[in-house]
């Protein structure tokens, strides 16, 4: 299934090019890649798998055609999915790059002819200038590290702590590197008294790291004497493997998916149960790739003790951990567990020569990842740590770290430091987003709340893969302008997009859902929030008043000669201070004494009747033409907005009789009062085929008294079939009416 069933493709080249930003410990990498289709004699689609290093971001996207290099367009993940299979089903090349969870990136490329060399283009980025990629042996692979600024004196710099800035993204951005420094071997923070380890039991955990695992949990067992370690499997479902002290736990299962169940595991574990009353839970050990089958994130409702993740394989989702990490108070751990019982190195404050109203400025042009105006202590881990952001009038940063009891200051000078070139600056703005992206992705975990949307805002910006961003390639003028995407700069085909896009008429809109309304629902739309306003203010005379009881009781009546006076209804003058006008007053009641004298007349005197009925309401309500014309203007409306003023309209005329209160809503034909039945969408597919059936073989009458007796609660019963006799013919406007 899946890779299983695919066929191979061949990498007959890689190129490497390494630019460094030596001073902070960071590399933008640029991978040339040319794909070869030497397995199907035709065109075929063709998917490569990428697994980058861990934490590494592919933010940028090529493909070569005709001798030039044509960019990628950041585009949502979802709107790139519909838009590449629309492109492949129209025969159009198409190409995009997309995040498939963690650090593993896809590339799809359409159309790939046979024995035809593709030859793609992508940058990430990453601290590690090692290349964790294993190609074929006859794959020709070059490797070029560019000279950077500063890299003669990068290993010294870097320990101490260093900055660089370049410009980029229409900006000046900049970078701060603080080195990780442990705490001392003597500085224990706590001894644990209960451990809570979750292992993942999936089929990704597969492998041969579970040996080390043992080894250091065995290290750090040594070290906790008399802690207690409850031991916790999960895959599809979780339960309790083993108690410590001998107890016996009772296993516990939920149905949901990997990573998704952790908050529910969370729960389980550190809980203080009947038979297990102790200590609390100190420390969680997540033994987990972080990879969840829909790529879905796990949102902490309640206080959790600190989470420390282990990452010890090649394929993991590092932003996901990092961020339970961050959300927790723990951190990664990448080789032995004892970082658990040592204060962390923290980050506790931030300052720079910013004045006091910039300070206070949110539009400052000063941005800073962690927020400098926050209070706060964000955990370094092994790797050390990023300040990234944009430069603004800042000059000077300082920096407190604490480990321990211990507290260090770094002091960065941007005015003084380092300036990438043009080929590696752009790692600066890359850097700044993915920072800002962690941030928000651990804010959405201690929070419990999806910030899916900003994340997105970021990487649509700074254009880098993520889970809601793709990167998607499209070549010609008219695919940007059918798809409405705007064609970057840069793009060979920007001069031909822009300039057909001014000229060409703009691309009409049906107003189905997910596009643009049309000038005619925005129009209806408007037209009735203003008459709901109007409404709305409308004060509600004394003598038409009701009690709760009977008000919560009351439902909407339905008929044909109902909806007759709801369209009257709105066409009425408007109500005074005190309630409606007297002379409306009896408009309207006599309108109603017709409309149910209607009832019992033949259909013929009805419609007559109606008609004078109507007339018989101020100028104003002369709008009612006709009954064809009412009977289209009744199917035109909204259900929902004919049923509410149906209900308002009988309130209003049912009480308006001085003595007694008379209740003129409106009976069915041939039967008494019914409560309408909600709209079910399809509903009407079964009754309309009847119907239909009927019209043709001739037999109407029969079918529809059937139907009606069986449907008389419905209001779209009448409104479908009065639509269905216009559609049919226009002359039964006075039956389609009746």
């Amino acid at each position: 299934f899946g890779d299983a069933t695919g066929l191979p493709l061949r990498i007959s080249k890689a190129s490497f090019q390494v630019f460094p930003a030596a001073t902070i410990s960071q590399n933008l990498i640029q991978l040339d890649l040319t794909v070869v289709n030497d397995s199907i004699n035709g065109d075929i689609s063709a998917k490569l798998s990428m697994p980058l290093p861990q934490g590494a971001t592919m933010c940028r996207f090529e493909f070569l055609r005709d001798g030039q290099w044509y960019p990628a367009v950041p585009v949502q993940a979802k709107k790139a999915k519909e838009v590449v299979y629309k492109e492949r089903e129209r025969g159009r090349e198409v190409a995009a790059a997309a995040q498939a969870q963690g650090n593993v990136f896809e590339i799809e490329v359409f159309p790939l002819g046979f024995q035809r060399p593709a030859q793609c283009r992508l940058w990430y980025s990453h601290s590690d200038t090692t290349l964790p990629f294993e190609f074929q042996p006859s794959t020709e692979v070059d490797i070029h590290h560019m000279q950077g600024e500063g890299s003669a004196l990068a290993s010294e710099m870097s320990s101490l702590g260093a900055c660089c800035v370049g410009d980029c993204f229409d900006q000046r951005h900049f970078a701060c590197y603080v080195p990780f420094e442990a705490a001392e071997e003597a500085q224990v923070a706590r001894t644990p008294r209960r451990i809570a380890i979750l292992w993942d039991s999936s089929g990704s955990q597969e492998g041969d790291q579970h040996r080390l695992r043992f080894e250091r949990l065995q290290g750090l067992a040594a070290r906790c004497p008399g802690a207690r370690f409850d031991v916790w499997t999960f895959g599809v479902a979780f339960r309790r493997e083993l108690l410590a002290a001998g107890g016996g736990g009772g296993a516990r299962g939920v149905a949901v998916g990997q990573l998704q169940l952790l908050p529910s595991l969370l729960a389980a574990a550190t809980a203080t149960t009947a038979e297990s009353l102790g200590p609390t839970v100190d420390v969680v050990l997540l033994f987990s790739d972080g990879m969840d089958s829909l790529d879905r994130r796990p949102v902490l409702a309640e206080a959790s003790p600190p989470i420390y993740c282990v990452v010890d394989q090649a394929m993991v989702n590092l932003s996901a951990l990092s961020a339970l990490c961050l959300a927790t108070g723990g951190q990664l751990l990448r080789g032995d567990y004892l970082p658990v019982l040592r204060p962390q190195t923290l980050l506790t404050r931030i300052e720079t020569d910013q004045d006091d109203e910039a300070f206070f400025d949110i539009e400052d042009s000063f941005r800073c990842c962690p927020d400098h105006r926050l209070r706060m202590q964000w955990p370094i881990g092994e790797e050390g740590l990023w300040l990234t952001g944009t430069v603004g009038a800042v000059r000077k940063v300082t920096v407190e770290v604490q480990r321990g009891s211990h507290t260090r200051e770094y002091h960065f000078d941007l005015s003084t430091a380092t300036v990438l070139g043009s080929g590696a600056a752009p790692l600066l703005g890359y850097l700044f987003a993915k920072k800002q992206y962690d941030a928000v992705e651990r804010d959405g975990v201690v929070m419990g709340m999806d910030l899916a949307k900003v994340r997105a805002e970021l990487a649509l910006r700074y254009a880098f893969c993520s889970s809601e961003c793709s990167l998607l390639m499209l070549y010609e003028p008219c695919q940007f302008r059918e798809n409405q995407i705007e064609c970057p700069k840069d793009h060979p085909a920007h001069s031909s997009w822009k300039s057909s896009r001014d000229t060409s008429a703009p691309v009409e809109s049906t107003g189905g859902l997910g596009q643009k309304k049309t000038e005619g629902q925005l129009k209806t739309v408007a037209r009735l929030a203003t008459q709901l306003q109007e409404y709305m203010k409308r004060p509600i005379p004394e003598h038409v008043s009701r009690s709760d009881g009977e008000r919560s009781r009351s439902r909407l009546r339905c008929a044909a000669p109902a909806a007759a006076g709801a369209a009257m209804f709105r066409s009425a003058p408007r109500r005074s201070r005190g309630g409606i006008v007297d002379r409306d007053r009896g408009n309207i009641a006599r309108v109603l004494e017709q409309v149910e004298a209607n009832e019992a007349s033949s259909d013929e005197g009805s419609v007559s009747s109606l008609e004078s009925a109507a007339n018989a309401l101020s100028p104003r309500s002369s709008s009612l033409a006709g009954p064809a014309e009412f009977a289209r203007r009744l199917l035109r409306q909204d259900c929902s907005e004919s049923s509410q003023t149906q209900s308002r309209g009988r309130s209003g005329g049912g009480s308006s009789n001085g003595g007694g209160r008379r209740d003129h809503e409106a009976v069915v034909q041939g039967g008494g009062r019914q409560d309408c039945e909600a709209y079910v969408q399809g509903k009407e597919q079964d009754y309309l085929k009847i119907l239909s059936r009927a019209l043709k073989d001739g037999t109407w009458s029969k079918a529809y008294a059937e139907l009606r007796h069986k449907h008389k609660a419905s209001p779209s019963f009448f409104l479908y079939s009065a639509s269905l006799l216009l559609d049919h013919d226009p002359r039964n406007a006075e039956a389609a009416m009746q």
